[in-house]
């Protein structure tokens, strides 16, 4: 439907015109034409890895513009960073490091001002990469 609408407002591509026209039973055709129409129109979908960095950089500016609190931020970074298909070991060194210091933030809580400061450290390392 969403491919008929596009059609509608004057977007158009081969792939685009075959996607509008399948059946909802037509999941997998329909992947792979979504794949091919958004190339065709010059936007191809990025890689895991592009999704995940992009996501790592918006929970770090969420992080350190305080929408964010910095033991989910630190644990939600690090399952990116876990999930990633190109890591290394300052990836998995880094990651690590976050999951160590959320469990400090939930079992120290006189230790939060420094642990707090340690995974905004650690989160502007991964920002640099």
């Amino acid at each position: 439907m969403v491919a008929a609408e596009a059609l509608a407002r004057g977007v158009d591509s081969p792939a685009l015109r075959e996607l509008a026209g399948l059946g909802r039973s037509d999941v997998r055709e329909a992947a792979e034409l979504f794949e091919r129409a958004m190339a065709e129109l010059g936007h191809p979908p990025r890689s895991k890895d592009a999704v995940a960095w992009a996501r790592i950089r918006d929970i770090a500016d969420r992080l350190f513009t305080r929408r964010a609190a910095p033991p989910n931020a630190a644990e939600d970074i690090a399952a990116l960073l876990c999930g990633l298909a190109e890591s290394d070991e300052r990836t998995d060194d880094l990651a690590l490091r976050l999951v160590v210091l959320s469990d400090l933030w939930l079992d120290q809580p006189a230790d939060r001002p420094a642990t707090v400061a340690d995974i905004l450290s650690t989160v502007s390392e991964i920002r640099d990469l």
